[in-house]
């Protein structure tokens, strides 16, 4: 007796039809979370335009 797998059972597809694809959407909202995110959390131009000032800056010791 061997049971076969299918990568979605039968009602799923009956779900996406009536429903949307929820997976799908929450997995394209969750990947634009991280992007935006990434975006946000990006600090590396905010860097390059400190050091900048440093080599600009007068410092008495320097």
């Amino acid at each position: 007796m061997t049971a076969e797998i299918s990568e979605h059972p039968p009602i799923y597809d009956r779900l996406v039809r009536e429903r949307g694809d929820v997976l799908a959407e929450t997995r394209a909202v969750a990947e634009q979370t991280q992007r935006e995110a990434r975006q946000a959390l990006d600090w590396s131009s905010v860097r390059i335009a400190h050091r900048g000032r440093e080599e600009r800056s007068f410092s008495a010791f320097g």
